[in-house]
């Protein structure tokens, strides 16, 4: 079993000891929210699982989500009532009819393309390890999420350090989405055998920036996080000879490991928004309607007043606690089966090729991306001794 001493990152630390046992305050915390205003983060893992099951009475953010992060258009008063929106800030008909191509196109092309996925991911993991020595950012994390964006949506390269930059250095949504609007409009013009050609030909009614704020949608919340998804749990086996050895001798608890990896060391911080419809209570509080909430997923995920030992990293506790790292219920992540997909692949190819692996630093000397919403590393450096 594992022993469990797993560090991850340190922010994430200090803002679950602020919620101490039998402490309802903190579970719901005021906080700014770009130029969108006051907010409140949701701590509370109940509370957050209720507010994501309850899309009649907290609905998409739309429009105060979009203005999160950008700073008003000076020039453009009147920007924010042409603002298109993704499926993942839309509600009622126009989700649902959106949803359903989505689902449709990313089934079919998954199928398509998961044999060569799957090998890109073994070339990838399997030409890192032959260094001996290498930052698993770079050599593993990176260049899957390029092969996924390359083989799935059929990003080009400019596009794709785009959408990086964009995730870890506050690049503005609105820059990249006219960026991403002129590429749609030539894939329009000149279809291609990817995802985003795909959702134009199932759903011919979505205009060029409703593709494009779709494909930003992809890229960002699903790609980007398998790459820290994939390095978060290399970080976490790193410092768990056990469970390395465990998961060799049994690949049947891969699952569980991918499972525990998604909770404890969460890709995810505060990457889901809602707001609220009409007045409600959270956390004993009285919220009026047109507020923004966002869940603290990384926090919630360690509930301790929902799984006692959530500070624990133990890859055979089983799968019965509901991590909320890719939402739940209508509005849950598309992509969560490719990422199944990708992740344990890249991880059984780790594990299999090798036979002993750890830091080159120590995990507290780790630094992540200076961004509230992901949990993504800056570099992971490693040492390996392969198995061959």
């Amino acid at each position: 079993m594992s022993e469990g001493h797993v560090l991850f990152r340190g922010t994430l630390d200090e803002r679950t000891v602020l919620r101490g046992p039998g402490d309802p305050a903190a579970a719901v915390v005021p906080m700014r929210m770009g130029t969108a205003g006051l907010g409140l983060l949701v701590n509370d893992h109940r509370e957050a699982t209720r507010i994501l099951s309850d899309v009649e009475t907290y609905g998409s953010a739309g429009e105060l989500m979009a203005s999160v992060f950008d700073e008003p258009d000076q020039s453009h008063p009147d920007a924010s009532s042409e603002a298109v929106f993704s499926v993942n800030q839309t509600d009622g008909e126009e989700h649902r009819r959106v949803r359903r191509a989505l689902r449709r196109v990313i089934d079919a092309r998954v199928r398509d393309v998961s044999d060569q996925l799957v090998q890109d991911v073994r070339q990838v993991v399997e030409s890192a390890l032959a260094l001996g020595r290498f930052d698993a950012v770079a050599s593993i994390g990176v260049p899957i999420a390029d092969s996924v964006m390359s083989r799935l949506l059929g990003l080009d390269e400019n596009l794709v350090s785009a959408l990086r930059t964009a995730v870890y250095e506050g690049y503005p949504v609105r820059e990249l989405d006219a960026t991403l609007v002129d590429w749609v409009r030539d894939r329009r013009a000149d279809p291609a055998d990817d995802l985003v050609s795909d959702l134009m030909a199932e759903l011919p009614s979505l205009d060029d920036r409703q593709v494009a704020a779709n494909t930003r949608l992809l890229a960002l919340s699903g790609v980007e996080v398998l790459a820290a998804l994939i390095t978060n749990g290399i970080l976490c086996l790193a410092q768990d000879p056990s469970t390395q050895s465990l998961v060799r001798e049994d690949e049947k608890l891969l699952p569980g490991l991918i499972h525990e990896v998604q909770r404890y060391a969460s890709p995810i911080a505060r990457g889901i928004y809602r707001m609220t419809k009409a007045s409600s209570v959270i956390g004993g509080y009285a919220v009026p309607a047109g507020t923004l909430l966002v869940i603290g997923v990384d926090v919630c995920n360690r509930d301790t007043s929902v799984l006692p030992d959530a500070h624990r990293f133990d890859p055979t506790r089983g799968r019965d606690f509901e991590y909320l790292t890719f939402g739940r219920g209508k509005h849950s992540c598309l992509g969560i089966p490719v990422t199944r997909l990708i992740a344990a692949q890249a991880l059984r190819v780790f594990l299999s090729g090798t036979t002993s692996f750890g830091l080159t630093v120590k995990p507290s000397e780790l630094r992540f991306h200076d961004t509230a919403v992901m949990n993504g590393l800056v570099e992971l450096p490693m040492w390996v001794k392969c198995a061959n």
